[in-house]
């Protein structure tokens, strides 16, 4: 056995006081010491004289000089689709195309490789992105019908609440113009031409239907692809996921969700995953959120790697797809949209009472203005009736004791009167710095210079006292945890008065992420007894010139205590 000692170091803690130190030292999976590098040798050599007396196994000393680099706790995403992510990797990307000849030459590349009729799936489009203004729209059937139509192509755009078919997809799937009112649902829509046809774009729920059609990949292709995300993820210094599941064919992975918890067990039998995992599924009945527990506990045995954390709900939309549910029209819409909820408000406090009855928490998807003032009252209502503080704990249905901590995922247009009252009962927000990288070019267009003064409002929310935990939605944005906390200084010039600083934007990916997966008390800070989740960065991020955050070099990753990345 060995303790490893780290000195010569940055060490920021992040613990109650924000102490800093020069060294730490670990032992199996969890931290043993931290302090100044005199003080921590101290203790390793009381420890270590006292274990030769208790036991007869040999404990040597490992020393690693840090030469000055900066330590902080493993970096935490609080919110991202992993099997999604996965499945990503096995399709083609069309995320850097500027026009649509580029997009036209990507898919007749792939085309060669396919028989005749086979699925051809492009993801991670954005329109905003195309060089030509005349072409930033997103395509239609007609577009995607003559750039190819000996293969059913399907486009789905980059924050994935909006797609397109070409007529052989159409086709395929069964949609015509006799049949599409029986296809048609209020929790997304889809689109027809002026003609009634089907115009080939799907929005929100609806995007399912046309998902179900698309081939899965066979197993081999998973796994390979899960490695690969795994240690990417590890080279970003990630040491915890919040990752959101699918559990059947309704959400916006179609068929593909109904197998997206079999895939992840699969993956966890295998022994591919670097990272743990707090799991939140999009589940129509909370009451499976215990059958689902107690299966993920007997895989993770008595290492506690996956769990199950709660219920993840949609209320809304987004912004790309004009869906995210607005106070007023979207600004450049012409049909004057305010987008919609796409759950009931009955249904959505029917949804949390049961889940917090459960003991589990609730993440809920909500971006836009509506939504969140809709949203937050609902929790305060619930809060209200239950008498619940910031505080207040239960005990889950397999006996855990967990604190009610309710989530809003996104909070993207947030007022100053609605952040006052998620304030007051404790309400965590999972923000996606990313999304500011994506979508700072067009969103004032799309909601006007005064909405966008409240749109990803980090300082606001941080004032207001709400803890802010960082997060990417990958595949939806890059899972580079120093690229978002550089957006969270620089924005891109987006409304720069809502910046905060490195440290805090660090806080949002360590201990702010730990609490909000119910995790602080073993995570999110480096303390004794909690885990040996660790990252070593090349250079002190918070004295740097911020636009060299992004590009500062993660130096190695330790998973409770493991090195799972190395420069």
């Amino acid at each position: 056995m060995k303790i490893s000692l780290f000195f010569n170091g940055i060490v920021l803690t992040f613990d109650k006081n924000d102490s800093e130190f020069d060294a730490l030292a670990i032992y199996q999976d969890k931290i043993l010491f931290v302090g100044s590098e005199n003080k921590v040798r101290e203790n390793i050599t009381h420890y270590i004289q006292k274990q030769a007396t208790e036991t007869s196994e040999e404990i040597i000393l490992e020393e690693i000089d840090l030469k000055g680099n900066l330590v902080v706790p493993g970096f935490i995403d609080s919110h991202m689709h992993p099997i999604i992510a996965i499945y990503f990797k096995t399709q083609l990307l069309v995320s850097n195309v500027k026009s649509y000849f580029e997009l036209s030459k990507l898919i007749t590349e792939k085309a060669k490789k396919k028989e005749e009729g086979d699925w051809i799936c492009c993801l991670d489009f954005m329109e905003e992105r195309l060089s030509n203004p005349k072409e930033q729209i997103f395509p239609d059937k007609r577009n995607l019908d003559y750039i190819w139509s000996k293969n059913p192509i399907i486009l789905i755009r980059h924050d994935g609440h909006i797609c397109s078919v070409n007529s052989l997809a159409l086709e395929k799937i069964g949609i015509n113009k006799s049949n599409i009112s029986q296809f048609q649902s209020k929790s997304g829509e889809i689109k027809t031409l002026e003609n009634g046809e089907p115009s080939g774009i799907f929005t929100e729920r609806a995007t399912a239907i046309a998902l179900d059609n698309v081939p899965v990949p066979n197993m081999d292709d998973f796994k390979e692809a899960c490695i690969g995300f795994s240690q990417e993820f590890a080279s970003y210094g990630i040491t915890t996921i919040g990752g959101m599941l699918q559990t059947d064919e309704t959400g916006i992975s179609g068929s593909m969700g109904a197998i997206e918890v079999p895939l992840m067990q699969t993956f966890i039998k295998e022994g591919i995953l670097e990272q743990d995992y707090v799991f939140y599924l999009d589940l129509k009945k909370p009451k499976k959120l215990t059958r689902f527990a107690k299966s993920f506990d007997r895989l993770s045995g008595n290492s506690g790697k996956y769990k199950i954390g709660g219920i993840k709900i949609f209320a809304d939309g987004g912004f790309g797809a004009r869906t995210a549910y607005m106070f007023e029209p979207f600004s450049d819409s012409k049909e004057k949209e305010i987008g919609f909820l796409v759950i009931s408000q009955e249904d959505l406090y029917k949804r949390i009472e049961e889940t917090l009855d459960l003991g589990f928490q609730v993440a809920c998807h909500s971006i836009g203005d509506k939504s969140n003032k809709i949203l937050v009252a609902l929790y305060k209502k619930i809060s209200k009736a239950r008498e619940l503080t910031e505080n207040s704990s239960v005990l889950n249905q397999i006996g855990e004791k967990k604190q009610n901590k309710f989530r809003i995922e996104h909070a993207s247009a947030i007022t100053e009167d609605t952040l006052k009252e998620a304030a007051k009962i404790g309400i965590i927000i999972s923000t996606q710095p990313g999304f500011i990288d994506s979508e700072h070019e067009w969103l004032e267009k799309r909601l006007g210079p005064e909405r966008i003064k409240y749109v990803y409002p980090f300082r606001s929310i941080i004032d207001a006292g709400i803890t802010l935990a960082g997060a990417s939605d990958h595949p939806i944005e890059s899972g580079n945890v120093l690229n978002a906390i550089q957006t969270c200084v620089i924005r891109q010039g987006f409304v720069p008065e809502q910046s905060i600083f490195p440290y805090e934007a660090l806080k949002m990916y360590t201990y702010n992420a730990a609490c909000a997966i119910n995790q602080e008390d073993i995570k999110g800070s480096l303390e004794p007894g909690k885990f040996a989740d660790i990252v070593i960065i090349e250079k002190d991020i918070r004295k740097i010139p911020t636009d060299q955050i992004g590009t500062t070099k993660i130096i190695s990753t330790y998973h409770r205590g493991k090195r799972i990345f190395i420069k």
